[in-house]
Parts: C-alpha cells; structure tokens; sequence
C-alpha cells in the first residue's frame, strides 16, 4: 500500500479528529477555569484539584468513584495541561482515525481509568489529575495497531510512527522517573490499558468499519482491560477509615487550639484585672470555677475521646496532659481566692509553669521529628 491510498483510506474512515479536538477543548476550558479560580496558572492548589475531582484514594473508596473520570480533565498548572494537549492533538489526528470516534473515545476514557486505578493502588496520598494516562493509552494503542496491523501501514510511515511513538513513551517515563511528583503508575497504566485495547480494537485500515464491535477478539480485549482495572482497584489498600480519623482529629486540634488562646487570653485580662483591683475576689471566683474551669473541662473531655491517628497519638496524649496541668492551675488559684493562702497562688504559678513546659517540650519532639525525615 503505498502513502497516498493510506491517506485516502484514513480520511474517508473520519474527516475531523472531532473526538480529539473536542477533548482538547474541554481539557483547555477546565483548566482555564481552576486558574481562574485559584489565580495561579502555574500551579493549581491541591485542595482546588480535590474539590473540582481529583483522584483522591480516601474520597474514590468512600463512594465518590466518579473520581476516576473527572480527574483525567483536570491538570496540576500550564505546563502540565500545555503539554498534554499537544501530545494528545498530535497523536488523536491519526488515531482517531485508524480506530474511529467511537473507538479512540473507548481507548482514551478506558487507558485513562485503567491508569487512575493504577495510580490509586501505587499510592493512596496525594491527588492525582491529569489526562497523562489516557495519552499514554492512546500511543499505546498506537504501537499495538503497528505491530498487529503492520501490512495495513506503508513502510516509511510505518517507521516514523513505530519512531515517533516509542520515543514518547521512552522520553516520557524517563523524565517521569526522572523528576519528583510525576505519577508514573497511571502513566504504565495507561499504557497497559492502551496496549490492550488496540489490540483488541484494530482493523485493517481497507475494512469497512474501523472496528469490528461483535468479534470475539474485541470483546475478550474490554474484558481484559476491565480485569486489569478491576484488579488494581482490589488491590488498592483500604484508606478512607485513615482519612476519616486523620481528618476529624485535625479538626479538633484546630477547635482546641481557638479555644485555648481564647481562654489564656481571657485568663490574663481576668489576672490583670485582680492587680489593678478593678474586680472582687469574689467575682474572679465566680469566673474561674463557672467559667474557666468548665471550659477546660470539655477541652480535655474532647481531646481524651477523639482518636488520633497512631503516628501522633503522643501528641494528643500530651495535649490532654497539658490541658489538664492548665486546668489544675485554675483549681489552685481558686483556692488562692477562697481562702487567701500564698500556698495556692505559689502553686497555680508552679502548674502553670509545668503547662508551659509541657507544650515546649511537644514542640521540639514535633521539630525533631519533622528534622528526622
């Protein structure tokens, strides 16, 4: 087949890469709205990712399995999108075209979920976006049409796409592994996925339909790569029970923490307002034992209950610790005031000393710790 009838065989399958243009918009118009939205082209916050649905393990196995798609049209800055795209408008042109709509749409949505599943069972952390693994998918399913269909391609074109597609592929996992933060798990899953699904899908390019959708070999192939997907997500490790306590721990260190400086500032105005004599004994009683002491009370009630996650359970062991030494501290002093005993105050001094070093003390071992990794 020389290069002419190729071209003419390809065009009369599919005029416009449609499909592959209608991505690219979508992905473009997306991103041009995260950016918007965020006022950082360059790098779109993590959290904006999580929100607008990216592949985030602990939401994906809570239910929110739509996760799987929606990411592949999100990306992480320019850059990211930018070169996605063109690699995507240059191998969507001939592709579309050698599988048709219906089939490349398949092959890109199928690579593309086959390497978020892979991604989430690699690692459960951080978001995941990017249509990175549906490109792979789509090269993929690139070089099996090649070396399944081989006598369907002329030979020079046949070595510049054999040329073309396994230099992306190599030049993209190089610098996939090469640089931090690059997902390489949905990138070889992808691949993988694409890989099977040109197989399955590919025709000679003299048949009428560019795929055969009722043959056994299509079939058995969708089922193959579903079994891949599905294989991975069974294997993916159980986070969401983690993120859940992680989450609603971290919530109450931030509701302890408001609390707290609001009563030791509350605690300071009431002692500065016992040395300057602008309130009664009497009436500081009153605010520390209805007031101070129930508030510190519920703080440590909270903190004792809520389970921590197992890195930092010292962490939330010390803060009850602190919390009650600072409450001890209020016991003292309104025994100072009941009875006027220098004995009391020289003890609410002593324990309030003891809160501070105890939160000192927590501070260097986090410091440390963070040092440490």
């Amino acid at each position: 087949m020389n290069y002419d009838t190729f071209i003419n065989l390809l065009f009369s399958r599919v005029k416009r890469a449609d499909v592959t243009r209608g991505l690219v918009v979508v992905n473009a118009a997306v991103f041009l709205l995260l950016a918007a939205v965020s006022m950082n082209p360059m790098q779109i916050p993590s959290d904006l990712l999580i929100r607008a649905g990216g592949n985030f393990a602990p939401l994906v196995q809570k239910g929110q399995e739509w996760r799987l798609l929606t990411a592949l049209f999100l990306h992480g800055g320019l850059l990211h999108v930018g070169l996605n795209m063109f690699a995507l408008h240059q191998a969507g042109q001939i592709i579309e075209r050698l599988f048709g709509r219906a089939g490349f749409a398949l092959i890109y949505v199928g690579a593309g979920l086959v390497g978020n599943l892979a991604s989430l069972w690699w690692r459960q952390g951080p978001v995941s976006v990017g249509a990175s693994g549906a490109i792979f998918g789509v090269y993929g399913a690139l070089l099996a049409y090649l070396l399944l269909q081989r006598g369907s391609v002329p030979g020079e074109v046949f070595r510049e796409m054999r040329s073309a597609t396994l230099g992306f592929i190599g030049y993209s996992l190089f610098a996939g592994f090469s640089l931090p933060g690059i997902d390489n798990a949905a990138h070889l899953g992808g691949l993988a996925g694409g890989l099977v699904l040109g197989a399955a899908l590919a025709a000679p390019v003299t048949a009428v339909r560019p795929v055969q959708w009722l043959s056994l070999r299509t079939g058995g192939g969708v089922l193959l790569a579903m079994a891949l997907g599905f294989g991975f997500w069974q294997a993916t490790p159980q986070v969401a029970r983690t993120f859940e306590v992680d989450t609603a721990y971290q919530q109450t260190l931030q509701r302890f923490s408001t609390e707290e400086q609001e009563l030791l500032r509350e605690q300071a105005a009431l002692m500065e307002n016992l040395r300057q004599r602008r309130i009664t004994d009497a009436a500081a009683l009153e605010m520390v034992e209805h007031e101070f002491i129930p508030r510190w009370d519920q703080q440590i009630t909270q903190l004792s209950w809520r389970q921590a996650p197992e890195a930092v359970e010292w962490q939330r062991d010390e803060l009850v610790h602190y919390a009650t030494t600072r409450r001890d501290a209020l016991h003292a002093l309104a025994q100072a005031l009941s009875t006027r005993q220098a004995v009391w105050i020289e003890r609410s001094r002593s324990l309030q000393v003891q809160a501070d070093n105890i939160l000192l003390q927590m501070r260097l071992r986090k410091s440390m710790e963070a040092a440490g990794r």
